[in-house]
C-alpha cells in the first residue's frame, strides 16, 4: 500500500519500518528487548531474530504485551516526529500502521483506510513470508478481528483481487479524501 501511495505523490511513513529500526542494535528498544526476552532471541548476526521473537510473543499474550509496551511508544514518537517534518513539505502524507486500532491510536487522523482481506488470504500471504500455518494463525489471532477494523475505519479497501483492482479502489478513496 505504501508504494501505491508514494506513486500517487504521498509522503509515506511505514510504522513497521520504524519498529524494525527501533529494534536495531544500538537503539534503546534493542537493549530493553534483549533485557526482557534474553539473548536467545538474537540471530547469529547479533540482531533481533524476528522469527524467534515472534514465536515466543505470539504464543503468549503477556509476552506480546511486554514487547508492545517496549516498541509501540517509540514507534508513535517516531511517527510524530516524521509527521512534524512533513508540515509544509508534502502536499499529502500517509502513515501505514498495521496495528492502529490494537494500539488504541485510531483517533485524530484525517482519514483511516483499512485494507481488508479474508482470513484465507491473510494466511496465504503470511505463508508467503515464511510462516507456518500455526504461526500465521497465532499472528492473526493476536490482532483485532478484521470485521472490527472494517467497522472502525473511514474507508475500506478489499484486497481480494489483483493489485490493479486494489489500486483502483485506492484511487477512488484518495479522490474522495482530497476533495474534502
Amino acid at each position: 500500500m505504501g508504494s501505491m501511495l508514494a506513486q500517487r505523490g504521498f509522503a509515506v511513513c511505514e510504522a513497521d519500518d520504524l519498529a524494525h529500526r527501533e529494534m536495531a542494535p544500538g537503539c534503546a528498544a534493542f537493549d530493553e528487548i534483549v533485557g526482557r526476552f534474553g539473548r536467545q532471541i538474537l540471530g547469529d548476526d547479533g540482531r533481533v531474530d524476528r522469527v524467534r521473537l515472534g514465536r515466543r510473543v505470539f504464543a503468549d499474550a503477556d509476552e506480546l504485551a511486554a514487547l508492545n509496551a517496549i516498541v509501540h511508544p517509540r514507534v508513535y514518537e517516531a511517527v510524530r516526529v516524521w509527521l512534524a517534518s512533513q508540515a509544509g513539505r508534502a502536499k499529502a502524507a500517509a502513515v501505514i500502521v498495521p496495528l492502529l486500532f490494537e494500539t488504541g491510536r485510531g483517533d485524530g487522523w484525517d482519514a483511516v483506510i483499512c485494507v481488508a482481506a479474508p482470513l484465507s488470504d491473510q494466511l496465504r500471504r503470511l505463508a508467503g513470508r515464511g510462516l507456518g500455518e500455526s504461526e500465521a494463525r497465532l499472528r492473526v489471532a493476536a490482532q483485532m478481528p478484521m470485521c472490527g477494523k472494517v467497522r472502525k475505519a473511514d474507508y475500506v479497501l478489499m484486497n481480494t483481487g489483483s493489485r490493479e483492482a486494489l489500486a483502483r479502489q485506492l484511487n477512488r478513496v484518495i479522490g474522495t479524501i482530497l476533495e474534502t
